[in-house]
């Protein structure tokens, strides 16, 4: 009877250990220890990659890293490198702006078991960069080009005023032309019509 009761208690014993083992292998399935730049870091300078390390080396077939800007543009070109558990992605091509990036990875452990994940940091404005230059106040090439679209306006009165001038000149002409000819008229009439009350030539003017 004792002995039933020992094995009873043994299997059961043994029966937990193996649960517990089971929790334990479940529970070291790969997951992200650390990463570069961290989770949520406030960045002066912007990295030129991102730097993942797993609990477990990572399968490199099956390695996938993002990193987006706010407009959704990835700014990893090339597949990352892999090495036992750390994964290495180069940002580029070009320096990254200020803003925030989201960084997303999904990668497989030796183990078959799959891990995804994603987090954020934010690349501030270095104390010592200038601001950025205020807009120009200067003309445009299109404002500077401006005066020159007027001139059809100047070139429009300066044609109006030389055309009354000429007008004027004509007019004046004219009437000039037309008292020259009347007084030359007046002229030949009184020319032919002879001095008022004239004597009788077959008159003596010694009768008068």
């Amino acid at each position: 009877m004792n002995t039933i009761i020992l094995r009873t208690i043994a299997a059961a014993l043994i029966a937990l250990a193996l649960s517990s083992a089971g929790v334990g292998i479940a529970a070291a399935h790969t997951a992200l220890v650390s990463s570069d730049p961290a989770k949520d870091a406030n960045l002066s300078t912007a990295p030129t990659a991102v730097v993942l390390t797993f609990s477990e080396d990572i399968n490199p077939a099956f390695a996938t890293v993002v990193v987006k800007s706010a407009d959704g543009s990835n700014w990893v070109g090339e597949s990352p490198q892999v090495d036992g558990p750390r994964l290495t992605a180069a940002v580029g091509p070009g320096r990254l702006a200020t803003g925030e990036y989201t960084v997303g990875y999904r990668v497989v452990s030796t183990d078959g078991h799959p891990v995804t994940g994603s987090y954020t940091f934010t690349i501030a404005a270095s104390p010592g960069e200038p601001p950025p230059p205020p807009a120009s106040t200067e003309p445009t090439p299109s404002a500077a080009a401006a005066p020159s679209q007027s001139a059809p306006a100047g070139s429009d009165t300066k044609t109006t005023v030389i055309t009354a001038l000429v007008a004027g000149l004509a007019l004046g002409g004219a009437i000039a032309f037309w008292q020259s000819r009347k007084h030359r008229r007046n002229g030949a009439v009184a020319e032919s019509t002879g001095p008022l009350n004239p004597a009788d030539p077959g008159e003596d003017p010694a009768a008068r």
